[in-house]
C-alpha cells in the first residue's frame, strides 16, 4: 500500500504503514530535524501578511507630460512573519541606479534566502531602513501613472507593499512556450535576447533591476523595426 500525502500550513504529512509521520514541505525532512541547507530553521507554508500596503497617488503631470518609466526588482528574506523585504533597487531608461537600498525586516531573520536574493546577514547588520522608509521614498519617487517594470513583478509588489496598475512584466511580456503556469527565468531571457550572462556569481539586485529595464527597451526597438 503506497503513502498518501497531504499537504498544510504545518508540513507535508504523509500516510505510512502503522501511522503516520510530518514532514517539512521546504526540504522533506522529518518535523524537529535541523535546519535545511544552510539555514538554521526550516521555512513552510507561510500565510500572506496583507497588512501595511499603500496605493501608488495620481498627481499632476510633469512639465514633460511623462511619469516616469522605471524597473524595480526587490529581494526577500524569511522572518515570523512570513516574506519581508531587505533590498530594493531601481533603475532609469537610462540605466542608471535612482535607488538602491537594503531594509530592515520588522521582524527577525529566519532565513536570508542568499540563495535567491544574494542578500546576506551583514548586509542587513547596519540598516536602520524600514519598508515604511521605502515606501515613502517610492511614492514620492512614483506617480499613479508611472510605468514599472519587473520580473515576476507580483512578487516585487507584495514585498513593497505596493498597490500600482501601470506595470510590465518580463514574464509576460517574454511569455513561455508552454505558456503559463509556466514562466521563462529572468537569467534565460537575458542569455537569448541580450547575449549575455548574469547572476554568473549569485543573485545581484542592480543587475536584475538593469537587465528588466534592457529586455523592454530591446522589445520595444524590435516591435519599432517590425513596423518599418
Amino acid at each position: 500500500m503506497g503513502k498518501q500525502r497531504e499537504e498544510g500550513e504545518k508540513g507535508i504529512q504523509d500516510t505510512v504503514l502503522g501511522g503516520s509521520e510530518r514532514r517539512y514541505s521546504c526540504c522533506e525532512g522529518v518535523l524537529g530535524s535541523p535546519g535545511c541547507q544552510i539555514a538554521k530553521l526550516h521555512v513552510h507554508d507561510q500565510k500572506e501578511n496583507l497588512e501595511g500596503f499603500v496605493k501608488t497617488l495620481v498627481k499632476f503631470p510633469p512639465r514633460s507630460g511623462n511619469h516616469g518609466v522605471y524597473a524595480v526588482n526587490c529581494e526577500m528574506c524569511y522572518t515570523a512573519k512570513g516574506l519581508e523585504l531587505t533590498q530594493v533597487t531601481v533603475v532609469d531608461p537610462s540605466l542608471q541606479v535612482v535607488y538602491n537600498t537594503f531594509v530592515k525586516p520588522d521582524e527577525e531573520v529566519i532565513d536570508c534566502n542568499t540563495r535567491f536574493s544574494g542578500v546576506v546577514e551583514d548586509d542587513l547588520k547596519d540598516t536602520k531602513t524600514s519598508i515604511r522608509d521605502v515606501q515613502a521614498t517610492l511614492l514620492n519617487l512614483f506617480s499613479a501613472d508611472t510605468v514599472l517594470i519587473g520580473h515576476s513583478f507580483e512578487r516585487s509588489l507584495y514585498a513593497l507593499k505596493l498597490i500600482h496598475t501601470s506595470v510590465v512584466d518580463t514574464t509576460v511580456m517574454f511569455p513561455h512556450r508552454l505558456g503559463l503556469p509556466h514562466k521563462r527565468s529572468l537569467k534565460s531571457l537575458v542569455a537569448d535576447y541580450l547575449q549575455r550572462i548574469i547572476q554568473d556569481d549569485g543573485h545581484n539586485s542592480s543587475e536584475n533591476a538593469t537587465a528588466c529595464m534592457e529586455l523592454v527597451l530591446w522589445k520595444v526597438k524590435d516591435d519599432l523595426k517590425g513596423k518599418k
